[in-house]
């Protein structure tokens, strides 16, 4: 039978391929589609042997000398015709290939109509129209070569048992109204031409028939490979995206999602397939309207894990070959780490700002005062002074004395000396800081513990360093002070550095303030420069680092500061 090769197509063998339901192994067709023609013609073979031999056993019970031999021969044609159809049947179910099937059971075809014919007259017999079937049979299962082989087998059968039932050659016990010895020679000549000119007939019919199958298995299979390699091409194009793409319906509902989409969301990209889009981004249909004109804008979504995943989303129509609206694109990337980056440049520039021009006021101020003081204390001294103008004068010195500690924290901010990065041990360092902070009496009965990852190498200024864990530190115990009084510093290391995190159960910090929270001169206390935590930030982004604060209102704040391993 005609094979023609088809390409495989390729795909990951991890993963099924959508190639695998439409290509399967090199042959014409699907191995379902031969499968299910061979069924077929088993069942039509079984029928219509069935009918053709219980008519001739009919015919043979009714004749007035009925030859019990033919009764019983033809009786087992019958029952041969079933058992093989039974034994082909099984073989199809238990998984053997179709053309393995359908030679056997043409061969079979041909043998039980050859003797069918024998029994029946030869030449003579009504039942060579049997063969022609077989030709139309071979034509659909085999095509071309198929048409061409079983009706040359026809013809040689007819032609062997055509002259042996006239001959009597076989032996066989024949019908009682079978009289192929009869025939004169010209007779049967004249029959065989009759014969052969109808098989011949119906073979051109069915090689045109196969031939016209053939050429459509073969541009099917060629469309099947084109559709499956470009279904694979949007799947592999879908996969690699590196932005999230989900389709949904019209009513909401989730149809398809890519991994990326997967990773963004931090959850299974099977685990959306047919969850309403409300559930898997909250908060998205209030970016999109169903009329489906394309929308952009910034969603905050909470992952299931709990965290916060701000995500550019951009929605489009869905639409079919027809142009009609039958769901939705969205797609999506993650702008978290981008907004983060953004608010810290915006920061940096607005402190950048502020420090220039602080450090140029401190610079005017801190002249003058240096006379002020200097005059304030030679008018002390002086022998006129009454006690009322030294106590005065006094006031005013301590106050002199607050406004050059200010100044010169706002130039350490401003104007900051420059890195000394050494190699040090920050578990250490912390540790000591914390041991510092214990002994402090400012520190009142606030109860400030410490968890440390020891040896924590890194290369950094320890002075620096020194000096944010205890901005940090001195920041978190006055806001424990209005709440559980307990401060918790840890130290931890991490793939390419140290991160440092103080916490405290005080009570919290608003958002409106945590978008201030390092700008210079901003505080929440009572007493403070508000420049603690802008130094620190300053210094964090000096070593290349970041500073991050995490609070809720009632629960308390928590200061994550992460430093490289080197600078």
């Amino acid at each position: 039978m005609a094979t023609i090769p088809v390409p495989t197509v390729r795909h990951d063998p991890a993963t099924p391929s959508p190639g695998d339901s439409l290509v399967g192994r090199p042959q014409i067709a699907a191995p379902s589609d031969l499968r299910g023609r061979v069924s077929r013609l088993l069942l039509l073979r079984t029928i219509v042997v069935s009918v053709v031999l219980a008519l001739s056993l009919w015919l043979q019970v009714a004749g007035e000398q009925p030859s019990s031999s033919a009764v019983w021969l033809q009786s087992m044609l019958l029952s041969v015709t079933y058992l093989s159809s039974i034994v082909f049947g099984i073989l199809l179910r238990r998984g053997f290939a179709p053309r393995r099937v359908a030679r056997p059971m043409q061969a079979t075809d041909l043998v039980v109509t050859s003797l069918l014919v024998y029994v029946t007259g030869g030449a003579q017999s009504p039942y060579t129209f049997l063969y022609a079937l077989s030709i139309v049979a071979s034509g659909a299962l085999s095509y071309r070569r198929g048409a061409v082989v079983v009706t040359i087998a026809s013809l040689g059968a007819v032609t062997l048992i055509a002259v042996a039932a006239w001959t009597g050659a076989l032996g066989l016990p024949m019908s009682a109204q079978a009289r192929p010895g009869d025939q004169t020679g010209i007779a049967l000549i004249r029959t065989l031409g009759v014969n052969y000119a109808a098989l011949i007939g119906v073979g051109a019919l069915s090689f045109l028939f196969g031939d016209q199958l053939q050429r459509g298995a073969e541009t099917l299979a060629t469309t099947r490979k084109a559709v499956a390699d470009l279904y694979t091409l949007h799947q592999d194009i879908v996969r690699s995206l590196a932005s999230g793409l989900i389709t949904i319906t019209p009513e909401g509902t989730v149809l398809a999602a890519n991994n990326a989409a997967g990773d963004i969301l931090r959850r299974p990209a099977h685990s959306m397939i047919g969850v309403p889009i409300d559930d898997v981004m909250p908060g998205l249909k209030t970016v999109f309207s169903a009329g489906g004109d394309a929308r952009r804008a910034d969603v905050l979504i909470r992952t299931p894990s709990g965290q916060d995943v701000t995500v550019g989303v951009t929605v489009s129509p869905l639409r079919d070959v027809r142009d009609q609206v039958i769901g939705l694109i969205v797609n999506f990337q993650d702008l978290t780490e981008l907004r983060r980056l953004e608010q810290q440049t915006r920061l940096q520039d607005r402190l950048a700002t502020v420090g220039h021009l602080a450090a140029g006021i401190a610079h005017e101020i801190r002249n003058p005062l240096a006379s002020i003081s200097g005059s304030i204390e030679l008018l002390r001294q002086a022998p006129q002074a009454t006690e009322d103008d030294r106590t005065l004068m006094a006031i005013v010195h301590r106050e002199i004395s607050r406004l050059d500690v200010l100044i010169g924290d706002l130039l350490d901010y401003a104007n900051p000396r420059p890195m000394r990065p050494v190699d040090f041990d920050l578990g250490v360092l912390v540790e000591e800081t914390v041991q510092v902070a214990r002994g402090d009496q400012s520190f009142g009965d606030v109860e400030v513990t410490a968890e440390v990852d020891k040896p924590l190498p890194i290369s950094a200024d320890p002075a620096k360093l020194r000096q944010v864990v205890w901005n940090l530190v001195r920041n978190a115990a006055d806001a424990a002070l209005a709440g559980g009084k307990h401060v918790k510093v840890t130290a931890r290391g991490i793939t390419d550095g140290a991160t440092i995190s103080v916490t405290d159960d005080g009570p919290g910090i608003t958002q409106p303030q945590l978008e201030r929270i390092f700008d210079p001169f901003f505080t929440t206390k009572d007493k403070g420069t508000g420049l603690g935590l802008a130094t620190c930030h300053a210094v964090i982004a000096e070593h290349a680092g970041r500073i991050e604060v995490q609070s809720e209102l009632g629960k308390g704040t928590k200061m994550v500061v992460t430093v490289p391993r080197s600078r």
